[in-house]
C-alpha cells in the first residue's frame, strides 16, 4: 500500500555499514529514502508515523543463492533429474510460494540460482505485474554444463531418452555455451548458471574445471556484454582461480578455495557464497544414519558398497572441515560474502534463513559482519550497491523492522519480523 511519507521514528538503526545507533528517524518518501536524522522530524498529513521503540530497523535482506524451484513435491522429489519433481504448473506455484516465504523474513531481493523452465522469469514478470508478491529477483538461466559432467542429466537416465532435462542443460564447445547465454539471456535472464566441478553436498569436490578456456570465455564475455552476471557451482580449488580469472561474478560454494584462489577472487572483485548450511545438515544427516539397516539415501545415482559409502561421506566432511579453516582466511583477505543456499530440501526448507546465519556465528563471525553480508555485500553482488543495501539517504527504500534487536540475537529474525518495505511500498505490515 502506499503511503504519502513513512516515518520511522525511535529506531534502533543497522544501517548495513557502521555500528548499530539508537533513536534514529527514517524517512521514506516515493521510493526513496529520504531522510536519516537523529531526531524525529515533523510529521505532515497523510504521513504515517511508526513508533519504533524496542525495534530494530535495517535493510532489506538479500538472498544471494536462491532456487525457485526446491520445495515440496508432490513425487516426494523423485526424479530422473533435478527440476523434473512436479509439472510446470506445480513448480510456479511453488516458486510463488517460496517468493511469499522470503519476504515474509524481510527479504526484499533474490538472486537466482538454475531453474527449469524459464521458472525464474516467470516469477520475476509475476511479481512485476502484481500477480504474485516477493522480492525483486535477478532470474538465473537453467544450469549450464558440459555434456557427461556429474550432474549432467543424461548420466543416469539417458535409457530414458529425455526431452526435458529439468534444470539442467549440457552442451559441448564455445558456439554452444554462447548460443545459450544469448538465449536465455535475450528471454529476459540476468543471471548465468555455469557448473564446472563435482562436489558440494553429496560428494567431494574434484579439482577439476569441466569447462574449457574457450567454453568459459564465451559465456563470460557473452553474459557481460549483454548486461548479465555470471554465477558457477564452483567447488574445486581449479575452478575458483580460473572462474575468478576469467571475470565470474559469483563462486558458488568455494569448497576448495586456497590462498591463489583468494586472490583471484579479489583481483576480480567477484562474490563467494560460502552456503555452508547445507554441508552441515547433510552430515549430521549421514552421522544419524544407521547404515547397517539400509543403503544411505542421498547418493551420487551410481551403486555403492558400504565402504564406498563411507568413504564418500568422509571425504565430504573433510570438504566441510578445510572450508572452516579457510572461512576466517577469506573474511581477513576482505572477501565479499553473501548468504544464500539450497533452499527446499525437506533438510533445510526455504524460510530457515537464520540457521545459516548462526552457522557462520558458530564460527565466530560477529553477528553485525552476517547482517553485512546479508543486506550490503548481497546489494554489491547484484551490482546494485549504489541503490540498496543499507539505509543510506537517496537510496531505494528496502527496509525490515524487526521486533527486538537481531545485532546481538539472529533469533529475532525468526520471530519479529514486524514491517517489510520494498521499493517503498509496505508490502508486510504485522505492526
Amino acid at each position: 500500500m502506499a503511503e504519502s511519507r513513512l516515518v520511522f521514528t525511535h529506531a534502533r538503526l543497522f544501517d548495513g555499514e557502521g555500528p548499530v545507533r539508537e533513536d534514529v528517524a527514517v524517512v521514506v518518501e516515493g521510493n526513496r529514502i529520504a531522510a536519516v536524522h537523529e531526531a524525529a522530524p515533523a510529521a505532515g498529513d497523510g504521513d504515517r508515523v511508526i513508533d519504533c521503540t524496542g525495534m530494530t530497523l535495517m535493510p532489506g535482506m538479500v538472498q544471494s543463492h536462491f532456487h525457485t524451484g526446491f520445495g515440496p513435491t508432490p513425487s516426494g522429489g523423485i526424479a530422473p533429474s533435478l527440476g523434473l519433481e512436479a509439472s510446470a504448473p506445480f513448480m510456479g506455484i511453488i516458486a510463488a510460494s517460496n517468493a511469499r516465504i522470503a519476504l515474509d523474513c524481510g527479504v526484499t531481493s533474490i538472486i537466482g540460482s538454475s531453474n527449469p523452465g524459464g521458472l525464474d522469469l516467470a516469477l520475476k514478470e509475476a511479481i512485476t505485474l502484481g500477480v504474485v508478491d516477493g522480492p525483486r529477483v535477478l532470474a538465473c538461466t537453467s544450469e549450464f554444463m558440459t555434456t557427461g559432467e556429474q550432474a549432467d542429466g543424461d548420466n543416469r537416465s539417458w535409457f530414458m531418452q529425455l526431452g526435458n532435462k529439468g534444470l539442467v542443460r549440457s552442451m559441448t564447445g564455445a558456439d554452444a555455451f554462447r548460443h545459450a547465454t544469448r538465449e536465455e539471456v535475450g528471454r529476459g535472464c540476468n543471471v548465468v548458471k555455469i557448473s564446472v566441478a563435482r562436489g558440494h553436498g553429496s560428494a567431494a569436490a574434484w579439482d577439476v574445471n569441466y569447462l574449457t578456456a574457450d567454453e568459459l570465455d564465451a559465456v563470460v564475455s557473452t553474459a557481460h556484454e549483454r548486461g548479465a552476471l555470471v554465477r558457477a557451482h564452483c567447488p574445486s580449488r581449479i575452478g575458483v582461480i580460473e572462474c575468478a580469472r576469467a571475470g565470474v561474478d559469483i563462486i558458488d560454494h568455494a569448497d576448495r578455495i586456497d590462498e591463489e584462489g583468494i586472490e583471484a577472487v579479489l583481483a576480480a572483485d567477484a562474490t563467494v557464497v560460502p552456503s555452508m548450511l547445507w554441508s552441515e545438515r547433510f552430515l549430521q544427516f549421514a552421522d544419524s544414519w544407521d547404515h547397517s539397516q539400509a543403503p544411505f539415501p542421498i547418493s551420487e545415482g551410481i551403486p555403492e558398497t558400504l565402504d564406498q559409502t563411507l568413504a564418500r561421506l568422509a571425504a565430504v566432511r573433510e570438504d566441510y572441515e578445510y572450508t572452516q579453516t579457510m572461512l576466517p582466511k577469506m573474511r581477513e583477505a576482505g572477501v565479499r560474502l553473501v548468504l544464500g543456499d539450497d533452499y527446499g530440501f525437506p533438510m533445510m526448507p526455504h524460510g530457515d534463513y537464520v540457521s545459516e546465519m548462526e552457522v557462520y556465528a558458530g564460527q565466530g563471525v560477529p553477528i553485525d559482519e552476517i547482517l553485512q553480508w546479508a543486506t550490503r555485500n548481497g546489494a554489491q553482488a547484484m551490482k546494485m550497491g549504489d541503490t540498496l543495501g543499507t539505509v543510506v539517504e537517496g537510496k531505494l527504500a528496502d527496509l525490515a523492522l524487526i521486533a527486538g534487536d537481531p545485532t546481538t540475537d539472529l533469533n529475532a529474525l525468526r520471530t519479529g519480523v514486524r514491517m517489510v518495505v520494498k521499493d517503498g511500498n509496505v508490502v508486510r505490515d504485522h505492526l
